[in-house]
């Protein structure tokens, strides 16, 4: 989750005993037990309704795990308690304030200040927090309430933190003003993991693998039961393809917040590092246990289509199945391109063609970014059909709509469908467009040339259209494509033609024609018509 997603889970003012309580709640989100975090702030809300402070931070922990509806609820709540509690002031703006009225709330932060004079800490401090965290940040306004809040208040430790993500937030050239605000947090507790953690997102952040897996080491050892310190280190092993170091990690996270959630995180983290085969048993096991989202739907048909070396048709049918239940559940907004891809790679290995086909063009038609790969999709599975008229059809469109994107493999494809339709002006044109993109691949010039040679075929007399073509192929050559041997039967058909072309046209050349028959000779010392040229 983002940094200013509210980590921060100071306390108010409240009686020792409930202040112990609410500490222990937010210790519990802070780790990441958001169940157990969820039932302690329940019952804080129970046990004393007329607090502002369990409001409040009950308002903070759904804004963390994104219920934000429940969080508004809160803070609107805290607010309404006492009219003249400062932080229940603050909360009341705050609800506004992610509401959508970011006018309004600001006007009531600025009340709020001016009344305090602007010398309360928890105040500004929860204040900066609204405007780091909130749907429309303001994070030069947080930073400066930020500042105000550890010059008042200098062993604020969680003040230094917040600050530091703000800082880091604007921008990563930032880093070194953000580690100066860690750095200020460890002089208040050196032992404080969630702040080691900072620290070493800094270094993971510009790609540093040890310095930043030494610091999460750091904050194991600072706190063993800091259950994102093992998390984060394992998305860190993950980034780096140190994958039997990130299960390590991983198993340690799970002994510390052996939740559904908690194995969620997981799953997602191995199914964004594709290693969908680890990814689906822990899929199947929270999805049993009642965890289902659209994610977690999504996550397990990919993951079926993907972990099926067997190439099982029932695993296939099941991955399909799974896909029309993501789709049941999934807000249409959430659906993206690749679903639909994914849809028409289930159907392809079920043999269903015209439904495949269907998913990719659903997949085109939504995300325009990607319609050109999916065109190139749907053209690859009509050619491995051999179905010449629909590849034309999707090549046509794709170089008509999107003729930037055209590849020259693509280009080669289309001319060569056209060519075995025989419509052999249009394969000489697509094969002149592959010429142009890629003047040095050879391939280009003797398809062009055949499809030059069809066209000449009933000519009267010969006009020899390939001429050129033939000879751009043969000096396109390198001296490894010749050495390889695949061009080989190629030469011998262009020289062939140009020795031809030098007996036969206008332009007879007996030293050039000699020189293209002793070429066929070279290539097949027993080539009938070499030899019989040279009996003449």
């Amino acid at each position: 989750m983002n940094k200013l997603k509210l980590f921060v889970f100071a306390l108010g003012l409240g009686t020792v005993a409930q202040a112990q309580t609410l500490q222990d709640a937010n210790k519990k989100t802070e780790n990441e037990r958001y169940d157990l975090a969820r039932k302690d702030y329940q019952k804080l809300i129970q046990v004393d309704p007329t607090s502002v402070e369990n409001a409040f931070f009950f308002g903070n922990f759904y804004a963390l795990i994104g219920e934000k509806d429940s969080a508004i609820t809160l803070w609107r709540k805290a607010g309404s308690i006492n009219l003249e509690d400062k932080l229940g002031m603050v909360s009341a703006a705050k609800a506004l304030y992610f509401s959508g009225d970011t006018t309004t709330a600001g006007q009531q932060f600025c009340e709020i200040i001016k009344k305090t004079k602007r010398k309360n800490p928890q105040v500004l401090h929860r204040i900066a927090e609204t405007y780091a965290t909130g749907p429309i940040k303001n994070l030069k306004t947080a930073e400066m309430y930020l500042r105000d809040v550890v010059r008042l208040d200098p062993k604020n430790l969680d003040a230094y933190v917040l600050l530091g993500d703000v800082l880091l937030a604007q921008s990563n050239s930032n880093a070194t003003a953000a580690t100066e605000q860690y750095n200020n947090a460890l002089a208040i507790d050196p032992n404080n993991a969630r702040v080691i953690v900072r620290k070493a997102q800094i270094y993971q952040r510009v790609q540093n693998y040890k310095l930043a897996n030494d610091e999460y080491k750091k904050a194991q050892a600072a706190d063993p039961n800091y259950a994102p310190a093992y998390r984060e280190n394992a998305e860190l092993n993950m980034l780096f393809d140190q994958y039997a170091a990130a299960i390590e990690c991983w198993e340690k996270y799970l002994k510390l917040n052996d939740t559904d959630e908690a194995r969620y995180r997981y799953a997602s983290s191995l199914f964004g590092a594709k290693k969908y085969c680890e990814a689906l048993p822990q899929i199947e096991k929270i999805e049993k246990n009642g965890f289902v989202n659209l994610y977690t739907k999504r996550m397990l048909f990919y993951s079926l289509y993907e972990c099926n070396e067997a190439a099982d048709s029932l695993q296939y049918v099941r991955s399909l199945g799974e896909s029309d239940n993501f789709l049941k559940i999934a807000p249409k907004e959430k659906v993206i391109s690749i679903d639909y891809k994914y849809r028409g790679l289930i159907y392809d290995k079920l043999g269903q063609e015209e439904k495949t086909i269907e998913q990719y063009y659903l997949a085109a038609a939504m995300d325009t970014a990607k319609a050109a790969e999916y065109l190139s999709d749907i053209a690859k599975l009509y050619a491995e059909k051999k179905n010449y008229p629909k590849l034309i059809e999707v090549y046509t469109k794709k170089m008509s709509q999107y003729p930037a994107k055209m590849q020259a493999i693509e280009y080669y494809d289309f001319g060569r469908a056209y060519y075995l339709a025989k419509d052999y002006k249009m394969a000489d044109s697509i094969f002149g467009r592959l010429v142009t993109t890629s003047p040095t691949f050879p391939g280009g010039h003797f398809w062009q040339a055949r499809a030059r040679v069809q066209l000449d075929i009933n000519t009267k007399p010969k006009a020899y259209l390939a001429k050129d073509q033939y000879e751009s192929f043969l000096a396109a050559l390198t001296p490894e494509d010749i050495a390889s041997g695949s061009y080989k039967a190629y030469m011998i058909e262009a020289s062939k033609y140009l020795g031809d072309y030098y007996v036969n046209s206008p332009m007879k050349d007996k030293v050039k024609a000699d020189a293209m028959w002793n070429k066929v000779l070279e290539l097949d010392p027993n080539d009938a018509q070499a030899k019989a040229y040279f009996k003449k």
